[in-house]
């Protein structure tokens, strides 16, 4: 008989995080261009997207703490700064509030700080200061806050990569979604 290492076990998982993170992160940018720009695909493909890419960030937020805490931010931030604004990115939303009240997920006060940074990147239509640009560019200020609250042991080092690869997937797609989808 083979017994599993626990360690094995936690690998295996994180890995599954870290896939699952970098398809949330790329379908949500998928779902915003079908849902916001004049393309060749149908606005209704953004619907199974959003319920597929909220599924996955609810299935993140059930398995791991840091990560619920990272996607409950982030889903709060876009709530407040009004980046939910599309009946793709309401099915996700669905998607995620079923799965997390399906699984009594409670969430701590932590999660209003990190929708704080969540909010400052997307502020860059609102605040104009030279020298920010990088920063929106890049959507630093969420990452800049998730490393700050690593070092203070507020947030797991699980929860920053999980952050990091959402939003390196994100720009990709963002990059390369014109490849895929010719708008008219």
């Amino acid at each position: 008989m083979e017994f599993i290492k626990i360690s094995d076990v936690m690998q295996n998982t994180i890995i599954t995080l870290l896939i699952a993170s970098g398809i949330v992160g790329s379908l949500i940018k998928l779902t915003d261009d079908i849902s916001d720009k004049n393309m060749r695909l149908n606005r209704l493909f953004a619907l199974p997207l959003g319920i597929i890419y909220g599924s996955l960030m609810g299935y993140l937020m059930i398995s791991d703490l840091d990560a619920a805490l990272i996607f409950g931010g982030i889903i709060l931030g876009c709530l407040v700064s009004g980046k939910i604004n599309s009946t793709g990115h309401y099915f996700g939303l669905a998607a995620v509030l079923a799965i997390i009240f399906l699984n009594g997920i409670k969430l701590s006060p932590l999660v209003f700080i990190i929708a704080t940074f969540a909010v400052f990147d997307e502020m860059k239509d609102i605040i104009h200061i030279s020298g920010l640009d990088f920063m929106f560019k890049y959507r630093l200020f969420l990452k800049i806050g998730a490393l700050l609250l690593v070092v203070l042991g507020l947030v797991g080092f699980d929860g920053l990569l999980l952050l990091f690869v959402f939003d390196s997937a994100y720009l990709l797609m963002e990059r390369f979604d014109s490849r895929l989808v010719h708008e008219i």
